[in-house]
């Protein structure tokens, strides 16, 4: 049977703080490698946080389709379009998070081991950190295109023209920071990256 996560992890750091051995000068080196080492087990409560926010935003989801589907008839068509962007809103942000807590639990508490589950996509074993920043970055690109969009579409009822000022400053500011994280890349990898 599998150990409940909490107290793993309490177990974990336990074992690092106390039965370190004592018996070297290398000791104390030794106590903090294995505290550090055992610091990567915070990392469990926050991931199991975000799996419980990504169930929200699901049920959110569902939520704003029933709305959808009950005022579809009576809604106006830039209404629609309003509604479909802010359904897709949320798709990218769960995308985002199902991301951030797969790369986040394989890179810094364990590996997973994709035998074990058939349904584990090839992908998602070979997320590095800048392809992690890349994903990021695109995802929030597209997030603020869809929330521009949507201010647009209301434009003419409820956001002002300095709202949209401030969007698109944004969404620029987003795109030209996933352009320069993309010539950083290139640079220091170079183009043997972009063949795998």
């Amino acid at each position: 049977m599998a150990k409940n996560p909490f107290f793993a992890t309490i177990e974990l750091f336990r074992s690092a703080v106390l039965d370190r051995e004592e018996s070297s000068g290398a000791g104390m080196y030794e106590m903090v490698t294995r505290i550090v080492v055992a610091s990567r087990l915070v990392m469990i409560p926050l991931i199991i946080g975000l799996v419980f926010a990504l169930m929200l935003l699901v049920a959110a989801f569902f939520v704003g389709l029933w709305h959808f589907a009950v005022d579809i008839f009576s809604a106006s068509e830039t209404e629609i379009i309003i509604a479909v962007l802010a359904l897709i809103d949320l798709t990218l942000i769960a995308s985002l998070m199902i991301t951030v807590i797969f790369s986040g639990y394989s890179n810094f508490v364990q590996k997973i081991d994709r035998a074990a589950f058939a349904a584990w996509p090839q992908w998602m074993s070979k997320i590095t950190s800048s392809d992690l920043k890349e994903k990021l970055f695109a995802s929030m690109i597209a997030i603020t295109g869809v929330t521009l969009l949507k201010a647009l579409m209301k434009l003419e009822t409820s956001v002002s023209e300095t709202q949209i000022r401030w969007l698109v400053i944004a969404h620029v500011i987003f795109v030209a920071s996933y352009v320069a994280l993309a010539a950083m890349e290139r640079f220091s990898y170079g183009p043997a990256k972009d063949s795998d």
